[in-house]
């Protein structure tokens, strides 16, 4: 029900029985049932005969697709997923609701959620079109390949200005736990020393900097499955905290007067003001960049399993969000300034749970890193290919992925039976063995230096955002820009565009698709314009 009704249409997804398919049962992956090696000549066929002499060209593809499958589990695609949404963009929700109003709020964020789930099923949907393995330079190349190489930009710079922020933010954070830690209530509050040195904050984005460095390094989602659990507590301890300051637990005025403290309470703010907040609302949400990996490395992966993780991770950081954007909301009113950490007192509660945000920044920034690494790393493969193309003799030069026209598609989904890696004839599977083929050309190319580009790509990410971090005070604007257009655009504009593009079918999810994009492209430019003309007014 959820999958047909919340994620629109799944009619080109299910068998003749109704039930769900496998995800890449419509790209039809071969496999070699177990104890059939004798007659796997007659599996894997080509054109309309059974090969029966020598072994069959598709019997290494079927064993190299069964190498692929993922090996990740559900609760480890769900707590990664849930954490890459769970970042610091929560933390400017109370501050949304202070511009929009307790019922204006609630409906951007459900909304904000409902869209950021459309737009991530969308993605998992087109990764099995554009085939396995799966990520946004496959899937855009598949539907429009002209913006393959700006679309892997957008998202390499967007998930590098969040790293980014990230430090930064645990930069601010630590320096004033410690300021509060080291100078409370001391008679000479200027700092000598080593004091002087701890409440600098480089000196903490280059702990923050180490802190990361073991954990980015890993090559899998699912490898960051614990430090995503570690940061999930401290995002509960930090949503307990605001609601405990809301509910009298603690004096959120303390030594301030109370109606300098708080402000009013509104069900709805003007028009201008609430569509000023709606970035805010978009970057909560933003996590699309990682439901690539998750696609790929899930076990036993169905669209249906898919829908399960997309909505649960959704759900999980909608209730948090809600409790933390009302009951911020409630404590300071329309005083709730964009950080709400800023409206409370230094204490030592506040204080610890400064340091909670730095240790939940740090331990989000490999889920921003690795995203950007594999659209860095698609972008280099695309640069090479180019070099190389004056050096091709007999051929012309060919693309990864070819668009795919909607009756192809159609034709595909007519001919495989939705079996789970079942090989297919070379005839009806053509189009995706061209694909694996020059897939794998460029694998065999370019595996000796998979784990050079790897670590040179990380170091160099480390570095450029380390370098930044440490000259910069403020990314407010940066940031603010990436999320109104970089977080747009990979939310809503491409969900939509790329669904359109390799979905043949006039059905809900499409007609769901068209204002999919029709949103991003209004949200983009509004969002913006207002945060240019607030940053003029400011």
């Amino acid at each position: 029900m959820y999958g047909s009704v919340f994620f629109g249409s799944n009619k080109d997804n299910d068998d003749d029985n109704g039930n769900s398919r496998p995800l890449g049962s419509q790209i039809s992956l071969p496999v070699i049932p177990p104890g059939e090696a004798d007659n796997a000549r007659s599996t894997c066929t080509t054109g309309s005969k059974s090969s029966t002499v020598g072994p069959s060209p598709l019997l290494d593809e079927c064993a190299e697709v069964s190498k692929k499958r993922g090996t990740a589990t559900m609760m480890s695609c769900i707590v990664n997923l849930a954490n890459t949404i769970v970042g610091a963009g929560m933390l400017g929700l109370p501050g949304a609701f202070g511009g929009t109003g307790y019922v204006g709020g609630s409906i951007l964020i459900v909304l904000g959620a409902f869209f950021s789930s459309m737009g991530l099923w969308l993605l998992s949907r087109a990764a099995q079109r554009a085939g396995l393995p799966s990520s946004f330079y496959s899937v855009a190349h598949a539907a429009v390949p002209q913006y393959t190489v700006l679309i892997d930009l957008a998202v390499a710079l967007k998930c590098f200005g969040v790293a980014t922020g990230y430090l930064i933010t645990v930069g601010d954070c630590m320096v004033d736990a410690l300021d509060h830690i080291l100078l409370n209530d001391k008679d000479n509050d200027t700092p000598t020393g080593i004091t002087k040195l701890i409440l600098t904050r480089q000196f903490w984005v280059v702990a923050a900097v180490l802190a990361v460095l073991p954990i980015s390094f890993y090559k899998t989602l699912d490898s960051l499955k614990k430090t995503s659990a570690i940061a999930l507590i401290f995002v509960l301890f930090l949503a307990f905290g605001i609601v405990a300051y809301a509910n009298g637990l603690a004096d959120p005025c303390l030594d301030t007067e109370e109606d300098v403290c708080r402000g009013e309470i509104l069900p709805f703010t003007d028009i201008s003001t609430t569509i000023s907040k709606l970035p805010i609302f978009v970057f909560a949400f933003t996590c699309h960049q990682n439901i690539f990996p998750v696609v790929n490395e899930l076990a036993q992966r169905t669209q249906q399993r898919l829908n399960i993780i997309i909505a649960a991770s959704i759900g999980v950081a909608l209730i948090l969000f809600y409790i933390v954007a009302t009951e911020g909301y409630k404590t300071f009113g329309s005083m709730t300034r964009g950080d709400v950490l800023l409206n409370y007192p230094e204490t030592g509660k506040v204080t610890i749970l400064r340091i909670c945000i730095a240790i939940m920044l740090s331990l989000h920034y490999p889920l921003q890193l690795d995203p950007s690494r594999r659209c860095i790393k698609s972008l280099i493969r695309e640069i090479q290919r180019q070099w190389n193309k004056p050096n091709q003799t007999g051929s012309n030069p060919t693309r990864l992925f070819h668009r795919r026209t909607p009756d192809l598609i159609e034709q595909e989904a007519e001919e495989q039976e939705g079996q789970p890696y079942q090989c297919a004839s070379e005839e009806s599977n053509s189009h995706y063995k061209q694909n694996q083929e020059l897939k794998q050309q460029s694998a065999n190319d370019n595996d000796d230096d998979d784990d050079t580009m790897f670590y040179v790509i990380t170091i160099s990410f480390l570095l450029c955002s380390f370098a930044l971090a440490m000259i910069v005070n403020d990314l407010g604007v940066i940031l603010a820009m990436v999320g109104a257009t970089g977080s747009t655009l990979v939310s809503y504009v491409l969900p939509g565009l790329i669904y359109l593009k390799l979905h043949p079918y006039q059905d809900l999810s499409k007609r769901l698709a068209y204002l999919q994009l029709g949103l991003g492209c209004l949200i983009m430019p509004l969002a913006l314009y207002f945060v240019v003309m607030q940053r003029i007014k400011t």
